[in-house]
């Protein structure tokens, strides 16, 4: 009897307990969420423009037939400007004078031009991203400005040699000396002083290609292809290798003598782009070994498992809570704006070169020549184990791929490169 009356309790008791729970309860009770899983900090990946040169959309189709033409049309007008040459026609130069006299068609101008085109003291500039609007056209360009960093060291080498010669005088160096020795020194002075001038002229020259007035006359005829307005976006690049386009461009006029080595011209650009982000690694295994993910308990997710207003403040000072989870750093806008860009580093240059590359002047069969240093993996997917994004269906975000093609008498070739950064 005993047995049988602690069961009927025990019964009641539950169907109290489920009556109570599921019925009589018009609010349900929802437990606090906890975070049982750590939080990374967010990562920041390149824009949708980054994966196709053109960012458009039109309503209708027939707008957008005469883009592709418009954009080869205009990767030439751009290159054509900055390879712009300021030539005076009113005072040539003597060798200009003898040239005009020897040739009766005024060739001399395209042999400078010709110089021009293939040296390699120059603004390099990569292929333009357009980024459509309604009203109007944002064109980015990324530029190394080799030309500049040239004109500036020869400036700064003659501008050194007035102070040495000032000293020299002053200390009493040319007491004893000639009539003839202070004649030749003032005439090497006063040549001295033309080339400096001369200098100065092509480096303002060179800035003026960057000024708003020679960009409105080249966005004014630009407007007449897509009818819209046209502004510019131009990036100037510290080195070379941060852009595929421009180490391609390199590579191919290095390539136009046939005499040129070529394995020797591969290897040296390949190894130069990586030498200054090989010291710059943080650990020498992290490409061999697969790294945790790394937690940062600075992060109010990670610091704090339950964020419930009520939990935190329990037994606790609210606003010292504020202060401790938001701390107050005197960081200045140029460090955060650093920080938070990625692929920062250059991982891995690879270079590819085929086509007509005989030494000889005949049309051989075509050769095939390739060079990779570094690595091409990327460290989100690779390492951390954390997903990462895919551009075109095969490159990876932190990777760039470009192409050129170029004519010679022996025939003609293609250049490739990918570089990838870390």
């Amino acid at each position: 009897m005993e047995n049988n009356i602690k069961l009927k309790n025990s019964l009641n008791k539950n169907k109290s307990n489920i009556f109570n729970k599921y019925i009589n309860n018009k609010y349900k009770l929802v437990p606090f969420k906890t975070m049982i899983n750590y939080v990374n900090e967010p990562r920041y990946i390149p824009s949708e423009f980054k994966e196709w040169n053109n960012s458009i959309y039109y309503f209708n189709f027939i707008n957008i037939k005469n883009l592709p033409v418009y954009d080869i049309n205009l990767n030439k007008l751009l290159k054509s400007y900055f390879d712009l040459y300021f030539f005076s026609a009113s005072q040539p130069s003597s060798l200009v004078k003898e040239r005009r006299a020897k040739d009766k068609k005024n060739k001399f101008i395209s042999i400078i031009k010709k110089k021009n085109r293939f040296s390699l003291n120059k603004i390099f500039i990569s292929k333009a991203d357009l980024k459509h609007t309604s009203s109007k056209i944002i064109i980015t360009i990324y530029i190394f400005n080799r030309e500049r960093i040239i004109l500036i060291k020869n400036l700064i080498y003659l501008y050194s040699l007035h102070f040495k010669t000032k000293s020299y005088l002053v200390a009493g160096g040319g007491e004893n000396k000639d009539i003839f020795f202070y004649q030749s020194f003032k005439e090497k002075l006063n040549n001295k002083y033309e080339i400096f001038n001369k200098i100065k002229l092509n480096f303002n020259l060179n800035n003026l290609k960057f000024k708003d007035i020679m960009l409105y006359k080249l966005s004014k005829l630009l407007s007449k292809f897509y009818k819209k307005k046209v502004k510019f976006n131009i990036i100037n690049l510290n080195s070379y290798k941060y852009n595929s386009d421009i180490v391609t461009d390199i590579l191919k006029k290095k390539v136009v003598k046939p005499n040129s080595k070529l394995l020797k011209i591969m290897k040296f650009i390949a190894k130069k782009s990586l030498k200054a982000s090989i010291g710059k690694t943080v650990d020498k295994y992290k490409d061999k070994t697969r790294i945790s993910k790394s937690i940062n308990y600075d992060l109010i997710p990670n610091k704090y498992k339950n964020l419930n207003i009520s939990v935190l403040i329990k037994n606790i000072n609210f606003n010292e809570t504020i202060k401790n989870i938001y701390n107050i750093k005197n960081n200045t806008n140029e460090n955060i704006i650093y920080n938070s860009i990625k692929d920062k580093l250059v991982g891995g240059v690879r270079l590819e070169i085929k086509g007509r590359l005989t030494r000889r002047y005949r049309a051989d069969r075509s050769k095939f020549f390739d060079k990779t240093v570094g690595t091409f993996q990327n460290i989100d997917s690779s390492f951390k184990g954390l997903s990462s994004k895919l551009y075109r269906g095969k490159f990876n975000s932190n990777m760039q791929y470009s192409i050129d093609v170029y004519k010679r008498h022996e025939g003609s070739y293609a250049v490739k490169g990918w570089i990838s950064g870390k």
